[in-house]
């Protein structure tokens, strides 16, 4: 299915793209690569520099290592393109994200960690997406997710936490009725 057609004649002025990439490591951590570029379709001048049409204003990378209670090891980032050379002095910053947990409310802690000069908004911006990314991994391989084989369905569910996968709808109730019995005991 596709969107539906503009409602009136348009033209690309901007263009934005977010990328996430989850790797399991030799070591048994995961390492979740997040990537967001921001290009326009004709030159631009910066204020330091000129930027041809297509190529990065911003190319930004963070690399999250977690381990399989979700807690963040080492963290790296990365502006390999920005719009002026002092961005770049901000990365290091990024290591506070070190002993955080991906859980409920690590979104608010980014915001409090990295808000206003304390961080740089893009790099900020690729830290949701990259925890997503990390539930979807762990939802994906339920050994990983819980240390032992087999366990792990349960402890990183997506179960409740959206309209597909509600308790009272016929997705759980038809193929996951044994997390309704667990979540009652």
């Amino acid at each position: 299915m596709s969107l539906a057609p503009p409602a009136a004649s348009r033209r690309l002025i901007h263009h934005r793209q977010i990328s996430c990439q989850g790797f399991l490591r030799e070591d048994g951590l995961i390492d979740i690569d997040g990537l967001l570029v921001d290009t326009k379709p004709e030159p631009l001048q910066l204020l330091t520099k000129s930027v041809e049409a297509g190529e990065p204003i911003h190319q930004m990378r963070v690399r999250l290592t977690v381990d399989k209670n979700r807690r963040i090891v080492d963290t790296q980032a990365f502006s390999e393109h920005s719009p002026y050379p002092t961005c770049r002095e901000v990365e290091t910053s990024y290591r506070k994200l070190i002993g955080l947990r991906i859980e409920p409310g690590f979104t608010r802690e980014v915001k409090r960690l990295f808000r206003g000069v304390e961080g740089c908004t893009h790099l900020t911006e690729l830290l949701q997406p990259m925890a997503s990314t990390l539930f979807q991994i762990l939802w994906a391989d339920s050994d990983f997710a819980a240390g032992e084989p087999g366990a792990g369905a349960h402890r990183s569910s997506p179960i409740g936490g959206c309209h597909a996968l509600r308790t009272d709808g016929h997705i759980v109730q038809t193929y996951f009725p044994t997390f309704l019995k667990d979540s009652v005991s």
